[in-house]
């Protein structure tokens, strides 16, 4: 209930829906795109108890919160649902196109920012991992380190699984779709088929033979194109529906 006040209090305090061109979030902060950042009360913001501040970056409005930024945007999202359709390809109210470098970095961010507490993990136990081998605490090898390892490797192993499901969320897609489509790129005949060193083609199209292991930029190039063929299907079914309504 704490999360959800302080969501609805933040919009009405940056000017209300109308005024949020787009939002999404990183580790600490919402990060608006607002029409007018003259509309934001900051005084107001800065006395909500969940906010630890306010900045202006360029044109984008930041909200500071600290770690509880994930529950306050779902939230948010969840109250006001048209907030979460404000990513790709949005213009400013007076026309200008968006830097690409900053948007680009910005979806990135977007899509990474709810992954870290597991990368961090991960990356925690496998920095312990090394300091108990070299303390000679552990040996390499052993059932113990053997699970531990797979522990610690499992999130960067199957790291474009979980890069779908958040891309899929970014770019306002199915995640479970997202995730089947992760899941090919995974399977262990298609790894040994892009390895097996002889020639591979798709309906006679050439598949350049990588691992998809720990990969990033394919997973997040396959989500984005997903979430334009998942609009246009839905845009077409709509169009056959009104059309049989009006039969």
């Amino acid at each position: 209930m704490k999360h959800q006040e302080t969501a609805q209090q933040i919009v009405q305090s940056v000017g209300g829906v109308s005024n949020v061109n787009s939002v999404y979030h990183c580790v600490t902060r919402l990060r608006f795109e607002l029409k007018d950042n003259s509309k934001a009360d900051q005084a107001a913001l800065k006395k909500l108890d969940m906010v630890m501040g306010t900045n202006i970056s360029g044109e984008q409005f930041q909200v500071i919160i600290g770690n509880d930024v994930p529950k306050v945007y779902d939230e948010m999202v969840k109250a006001y649902p048209a907030l979460k359709q404000s990513g790709e390809g949005s213009k400013k109210e007076d026309g200008k196109k968006q830097n690409v470098i900053l948007k680009i970095f910005e979806t990135i961010a977007g899509v990474f920012a709810p992954m870290l507490p597991a990368i961090t993990a991960a990356g925690i136990l496998k920095g312990l991992l090394a300091l108990f081998v070299t303390l000679e605490w552990l040996t390499t090898g052993t059932d113990t380190y053997r699970i531990l390892s797979a522990i610690g490797d499992g999130v960067f192993y199957f790291l474009p699984i979980l890069i779908a499901f958040s891309a899929a969320r970014k770019f306002g897609s199915n995640p479970f779709i997202a995730v089947g489509v992760s899941a090919a790129l995974m399977y262990p005949d298609m790894g040994a088929l892009l390895s097996s060193g002889n020639p591979v083609a798709f309906l006679n199209i050439p598949v350049t033979a990588v691992s998809y292991a720990s990969s990033v930029i394919p997973i997040l190039l396959a989500v984005w194109l997903l979430s334009y063929v998942e609009k246009t299907s839905t845009v077409s079914s709509r169009h056959r529906l009104s059309c049989c309504s009006f039969r």
